[in-house]
């Protein structure tokens, strides 16, 4: 028995989509960040509520085992900042830099502008 194009489509449509039923697994945690990044920049909420949600989402990551994507812990020191926990932000661009060093430059930038307005 000869099996054509066609016999053989429904088995290779079935092995390309069983492929599919796996999640790939991420680099980073994303969690709720894109979204707080879109109510930061409209103002949304303040910067307290922010934090809150970054620590939150942060957690959960941690107990998965996933590391913050790039950007993630620079924009908590941002909000730190904005709410005057100026050594919680400290701690925030030291982590950035430590976990992505190609940040390096702009986050030493940004702890001599924190300890600046600080004093």
């Amino acid at each position: 028995m000869k099996l054509s194009f066609f016999h053989a489509l429904p088995v290779l449509a079935l092995l390309v989509l069983s492929g599919c039923a796996n999640e790939p697994k991420t680099l980073y945690g994303w969690g709720g960040y894109q979204a707080q990044l879109n109510h930061y920049f409209k103002a949304d909420s303040a910067p307290e509520q922010q934090i809150t949600e970054l620590e939150s989402e942060l957690a959960k990551m941690e107990s998965k085992g996933q590391k913050p994507p790039p950007g993630y812990l620079a924009h908590l020191g941002f909000l730190y900042a904005s709410a005057g926990n100026v050594g919680k932000s400290a701690e925030a661009f030291n982590n950035e830099k430590k976990q992505f060093p190609e940040s390096a430059v702009f986050m030493d930038f940004m702890l001599k502008k924190l300890t600046a307005n600080a004093q």
